[in-house]
């Protein structure tokens, strides 16, 4: 595992790191800290079918169940003093396994690990890593299996078993108002696969490989209203990322307006691939008693789309994430979104509809093309005191495209979880 002192930040050096993580803070670090051990036991049962309008594709899903357990521990003072202040030592563990419930449809649909070569979807798979921990006053070093909700880096819920990462970071709030984290990604367990590899990305059918992802984070508090986020990614030899957010919210008596402004820029890293791309985008959400509306904008600006990792990553910093993504060359699309919960009616059942509609971009061979994608999601988390942690989600996905394969989706889950 590389030292920090080897990240490659551009015109970031690590005197800058090391004099910004010099400050003292008076707030106590709460991430990642606990009083006591957490264990968290889940159960995931999901159904997924992706149906193609095209009859020469073949449908995708399956019908999976997971079981997984995470264990966090807590901090243990060791024998070693600095300036008065004790290092502080702990481990954290997960093991996440899932089995294949339907009939083999022998094509990867993105859930189950795909055997390409016997053309086979996985009948079950396994995941699991540890994360050893060190702490010393206001600051906690991880190594190990990371959990990352971070853009490049997200931990995807959307299907059975979740994304983890491996590697090291650095983290502190270094003030009342500001929090800083510096790391080192080494590799990725994306969602379908098992084992740890490393970061990679194709384009027009060429695959290049990554021996890691350097990045740091800050999050300023600016007012108890108004907070901003910037963050830079190297991602070695494939690209970089700048990340910059801004979220405000302003409360009346009986609604609640947030404001979202985020601006991604990513640039080849090397001469692997012509990367060259941003994203500009605006979501305003209004929130008035038990309503929900939003209303958003997205475009992409540059010569190419906005590059993804491969392994299925989503980019969930977006405005306004959705299964299709929207963020082809040129593409500008417009995010609507209402949402409604019934805790009035029928406590813990909520539901929400988005629709957003993409143009502006072109097919490969030059066809003006447009894009559109509606959803439907329905929760239901149940109240009954011998039914705590149990759940149910359903989303419905409806895909058209003028130029392309249209399809719908249907997703299932019962979720249950146990903390103790």
């Amino acid at each position: 595992m590389k030292n920090i002192s080897c990240f490659k930040l551009n015109n970031l050096t690590l005197s800058a790191f090391l004099f910004m993580f010099s400050f003292t803070s008076t707030s106590a670090f709460s991430e990642d800290s606990t009083a006591k051990d957490e264990w968290k036991f889940t159960l995931k049962n999901a159904y997924i079918n992706r149906d193609f309008e095209n009859q020469n594709l073949k449908d995708t899903g399956s019908w999976s169940q997971a079981a997984s357990l995470f264990y966090k521990s807590k901090m243990l003072e060791t024998p070693l003093n600095i300036a008065d202040q004790p290092l502080t030592v702990g481990l954290d563990a997960s093991i996440q396994y899932a089995v294949r419930l339907s009939s083999d449809k022998h094509i990867a649909d993105t859930v189950l690990p795909f055997d390409k070569e016997k053309q086979s979807q996985a009948p079950d798979y396994l995941k699991h890593g540890a994360t050893l921990k060190l702490g010393y006053d206001k600051f906690l070093l991880s190594i190990g299996e990371l959990w990352l909700d971070l853009p490049v880096t997200a931990v995807d819920t959307s299907r059975q078993l979740l994304t983890s990462y491996w590697g090291t970071n650095l983290k502190s709030e270094l003030t009342d108002q500001l929090y800083a984290e510096i790391g080192r990604v080494e590799k990725v367990s994306p969602r379908n696969e098992e084992d740890f590899r490393k970061f990679s990305f194709t384009s027009n059918g060429k695959t290049e490989y990554s021996d890691g992802l350097n990045y740091i984070d800050l999050r300023y508090q600016f007012s108890p209203d108004l907070k901003g986020e910037y963050y830079y990614g190297n991602m070695e030899d494939l690209y970089n990322k700048n990340y910059l957010g801004l979220e405000h919210n302003f409360k009346g008596k009986n609604y609640v307006l947030n404001s979202k402004f985020k601006y991604f820029n990513a640039q080849a890293d090397g001469n692997n691939f012509n990367i060259d791309a941003q994203n500009i985008g605006l979501l305003e959400t209004l929130k008035v008693n038990n309503h929900t509306f939003g209303l958003g904008y997205q475009q992409i600006i540059g010569e190419s789309a906005y590059p993804l990792p491969d392994g299925f990553l989503p980019e969930t910093y977006f405005i306004n994430w959705n299964a299709t993504g929207f963020f082809k060359k040129d593409e500008k699309s417009y995010h609507f979104i209402y949402g409604y919960n019934f805790k009035d009616y029928i406590p813990g059942f909520n539901a929400a509809v988005k629709y957003v509609y993409g143009d502006s971009f072109e097919t490969t061979d030059s066809k003006k093309n447009h894009e559109s994608e509606s959803n439907i999601i329905l929760n239901y988390n149940f109240q009954q005191p011998h039914l705590k942690g149990l759940a149910l989600q359903y989303i419905r996905i409806d895909y058209d495209v003028k130029h392309g394969n249209d399809f719908g989706e249907d997703r299932l889950f019962v979720n249950y979880s146990k903390k103790f």
